[in-house]
């Protein structure tokens, strides 16, 4: 059996126990269509009668037969069948197969044909039961007629053949009925199904609508032929776009920069994305419909076409005028900072100079003025480099400024720089190498990157801990590695501790003073060097920093 077969034996059986009763006004209306229907036929017949034969009225048993018709037809129109058990209704065709029987009683016309409405109306309708019991009463009725009207053995013969023809009749209308109602119940069974499965959809677009709307980003999904498909409320505020009304054009102006040239219709983000063009971190300002300027960085995506959907494409704007004001923010203090610093550090390398020219010091002394003024000049250096440039410009390994360097002598200078600084943190700080450590670098930077590993190793190490630096060739490289006996970095925070600004937990925990842009600008000048920098730790343990750096400039 198919699976509609077994649905429907299945609709039939839940009909059957009750388990989906018909619509009670549909009921009603079915009652009142099914004997106004009988009604008319049988007034179409007595006024045709009545024209042919006006004596056809002075017939008692056609006459009570009318009457009943209409007084039947009265009643099923006044009775709240609604308020009733269903099976009340049964009583009508029963009076209407009676009424038949008295049209039929002593007249020559043919009005037994008449039974076949409420047969029909019993096998629609009601149950086998009920058509039995109909049919039934018809046979007693004809029967009647017979012994009354003593009529020959034929007409009692065509009374039995009209007898089985209405039984036929009512079997197959019941049978036709029956799985009607099935089919029906069915219908009404999946149409609830759809229902809640649309409305369980529509249920989840809206949480999926809300969900986007609650986004700072824009979204916009255009399709192929430059019709918007859908947006959420970031795009449609920047772009100010009707909601009600999405196929008018966006009142907002897209430019190639601030201020500069409106950008034409077929050149627009829009556009692009409608052809189907995929791009990441386009710039472009918005000069939107309340007279303010935004940057948006905007990037496509495109989208598969689902089943019975045309090919579309995702337009996603984010709004970074924040970001760039905040950069330009930034800059702007940077500079006045560094323009700042170089006064006392002008004083300073002055100061140092006239001390280192009095030639009154020992050697010891001498030393420390030297470190006092290499470690100035090298700030004044950076803070030159910060005045300069830009900070999305600043480079921290220049090509032009490589030259032939020994690590090894840079090692040395930062040690001696940071030996006052550990012998204050009572930290030991040992180094552990191979004495020429050549290779082709900035050396300025190289200093930073060997400032920053072994300034942090020694300022994150307890007093009692030990710093340990080494240095040695491998092959084609120099591998520089500072390991220390500090307070270590939690495993999560390992891949986060080159992002600017930021400090693993235990770093913070400590109290430690620190910006988080070290080991950031480690990174860079490492990576400018074509080299490698891994990072291993152990909260409480220590860390263990290794540089890898190609000797031959790349």
């Amino acid at each position: 059996m198919s699976k509609t077969g077994r649905a429907v034996m299945e609709a039939v059986r839940a009909q059957d126990s009750g388990f989906d009763p018909p619509d009670t006004d549909a009921r009603v209306r079915t009652i009142w269509i099914w004997q106004l229907l009988f009604a008319a036929v049988v007034a179409i017949i007595v006024v045709a009668g009545y024209s042919l034969d006006p004596a056809v009225l002075g017939i008692p048993p056609l006459v009570i037969g009318v009457l009943g018709v209409f007084a039947t037809t009265i009643v099923a129109l006044v009775v709240p069948w609604g308020r009733l058990p269903e099976a009340a209704a049964t009583s009508l065709p029963y009076l209407d197969i009676v009424w038949v029987g008295l049209l039929t009683f002593s007249t020559e016309l043919r009005l037994s044909h008449l039974w076949v409405f409420p047969i029909t109306w019993l096998a629609s309708q009601f149950s086998l039961a009920r058509l039995v019991a109909g049919v039934g009463v018809v046979g007693l009725i004809t029967l009647i007629e017979v012994l009354v009207n003593e009529t020959s053995a034929a007409s009692a013969l065509r009374v039995l053949i009209a007898v089985l023809a209405l039984t036929f009749v009512g079997i197959a209308v019941h049978a036709t009925a029956r799985q009607g109602r099935a089919y029906r119940t069915l219908l009404r069974r999946q149409s609830r199904r759809i229902r809640h499965t649309l409305d369980t959809v529509s249920a989840e677009q809206r949480r999926v609508r809300d969900m986007l709307d609650a986004v700072n980003i824009g979204i916009a999904q255009v399709s192929d032929t430059g019709e918007l498909l859908s947006s959420n409320a970031a795009y449609r505020s920047l772009y100010a776009i009707d909601e009600s009304e999405p196929s008018r054009p966006p009142r907002s102006i897209e430019y190639d920069s601030l201020r500069g040239s409106a950008l034409r219709a077929a050149q627009g983000t829009y556009s692009r994305a409608a052809r189907g063009e995929e791009f990441e971190n386009e710039s472009v300002w918005l000069f939107d419909a309340d007279g303010r300027w935004h940057a948006l960085s905007v990037a496509t995506r495109r989208q598969p076409p689902v089943t019975g959907d045309q090919p579309s494409t995702m337009l996603i704007a984010e709004d970074v005028t924040e970001v760039i004001a905040a950069g330009k923010r930034r800059d702007a203090l940077a500079a006045v900072v560094s323009h700042e610093l170089r006064n006392p550090l002008t004083a300073i390398l002055g100061h140092t100079d006239r001390l280192l020219d009095e030639g009154t010091f020992d050697g010891p002394t001498r030393r420390r003025l030297r470190v006092i003024e290499e470690a100035s000049e090298r700030m004044m250096r950076l803070v030159d480099a910060m005045l300069s440039t830009r900070s999305d410009e600043i480079t921290l390994a220049d090509r032009d400024a490589r030259s032939l360097t020994d690590l090894r002598e840079i090692l040395d200078a930062s040690l001696e720089s940071f030996a006052v600084t550990a012998a204050e943190h009572g930290v030991r700080v040992h180094y552990d190498g191979e004495g020429s450590l050549p290779l082709w670098a900035d050396a300025f930077r190289l200093r930073q990157l060997v400032d920053n590993l072994i300034g942090n190793a020694i300022k994150y190490t307890p007093s009692g801990g030990a710093v340990h630096v080494s240095g040695r060739i491998d092959g084609e490289d120099i591998v520089l590695s500072v390991r220390d006996t500090g307070i270590g970095i939690p495993a999560g925070d390992l891949d986060r501790v080159f992002e600017p600004y930021f400090r693993s937990s235990t770093a913070v925990d400590s109290a430690i003073p620190g910006t988080g842009l070290g080991l950031g600008i480690v990174r860079h000048i490492v990576d400018a060097h074509g080299g490698r920098i891994e990072i291993s730790s152990e909260p409480g343990a220590g860390t263990d920093v290794t540089v890898r750096i190609p000797m031959e400039a790349t």
